[in-house]
C-alpha cells in the first residue's frame, strides 16, 4: 500500500470518526429528554427517580467524553495575545471551586513569580490548566490540599500543580497525558491529551513527577513550563 492510499484511508477514517462523534452527541441529547422525562414521570417513586438521575449522570460524562474527543480530532488554532498568567491560573481556579467544595480539597496558590507579557491563547490556556488541576482535585483525599504555584525558571515560567492522592509508579506517570494507554478512556485522561497538546502548540512543555519532600508529601506534581 502507497503512503498517499494510506494518508487517504486516514483521512477518511477521520472524516468517519468526525459524522460519528456529532450522530453521538445527537442521540446522546436525545436519551437525556427520555430519561428526563422519567425522572418526572416516577417522581413519587424514589427508587425511579434514583435510576434516571443514573443515567442523566452517565449521559452526561458520555457527552463530555464525545466534546473532548471531538476537540481532539480537529485542528487548534491559537489566538495568541499578551496575557499575565497568574490571572489565567487565577481564571481556572474560579471555575473549579464549586469541584474543590464538593470534594472538601483546600486549594493553595503561590504567585511568586512575576508572568505579566507572557504570549498565550488565553482560552485555551485556561483549558489545559482546568484540567490539569481538576485532575489533581479528583485525586486527591478528602480534605487534602492541592497546591497550584508560579516559579521563574530562566527564561521560562513554571506552572506547578501538586496533589496528595495515590503516588504513581514510572509507568502510569508516563502514561498520565496519553488518553490511550490510561487502564481507561475517561474525561480526565481524554482532558489531559488535550491540555497536553495545547501545551506543545505553544511551545511548551509539560511533565508529571512523583511529589517530593517540601512540594507535597506525596502525590503527584504536573509542571507546565512556558516560553517568556
Amino acid at each position: 500500500m502507497s503512503n498517499n492510499t494510506e494518508e487517504a484511508l486516514l483521512i477518511e477514517a477521520g472524516r468517519m470518526t468526525a459524522r460519528l462523534i456529532h450522530d453521538f452527541k445527537n442521540q446522546i441529547g436525545g436519551m437525556k429528554l427520555y430519561a428526563s422525562y422519567l425522572k418526572k414521570r416516577f417522581s413519587d417513586q424514589p427508587e425511579g427517580i434514583e435510576i434516571a438521575e443514573k443515567i442523566i449522570q452517565g449521559l452526561n460524562e458520555m457527552a463530555e467524553q464525545t466534546a473532548l474527543i471531538s476537540k481532539l480530532t480537529r485542528p487548534i488554532e491559537l489566538r495568541r495575545e499578551t496575557a499575565d498568567l497568574g490571572a489565567c491560573v487565577e481564571m481556572a481556579l474560579g471555575g473549579l471551586k464549586p469541584l474543590a467544595d464538593s470534594r472538601q480539597v483546600v486549594i493553595s496558590l503561590d504567585l511568586a513569580a512575576a508572568a505579566e507579557g507572557i504570549s498565550i491563547d488565553l482560552q485555551q490556556m485556561q483549558i489545559a490548566l482546568s484540567t490539569i488541576i481538576a485532575r489533581a482535585i479528583e485525586a486527591s483525599p478528602e480534605h487534602g490540599e492541592v497546591k497550584v504555584a508560579l516559579k521563574s525558571g530562566g527564561d521560562a515560567v513554571l506552572i506547578e500543580v501538586a496533589d496528595q492522592g495515590e503516588t504513581l509508579d514510572d509507568g502510569k506517570l508516563r502514561a498520565i497525558f496519553d488518553a490511550l494507554t490510561n487502564e481507561r478512556i475517561s474525561r480526565i485522561s481524554l482532558g489531559l491529551a488535550l491540555a497536553r497538546r495545547i501545551v506543545l502548540l505553544h511551545g511548551g512543555e509539560v511533565s508529571a513527577r512523583v511529589g517530593q519532600t517540601g512540594i507535597m508529601p506525596a502525590g503527584t506534581v504536573v509542571e507546565v513550563r512556558l516560553k517568556r
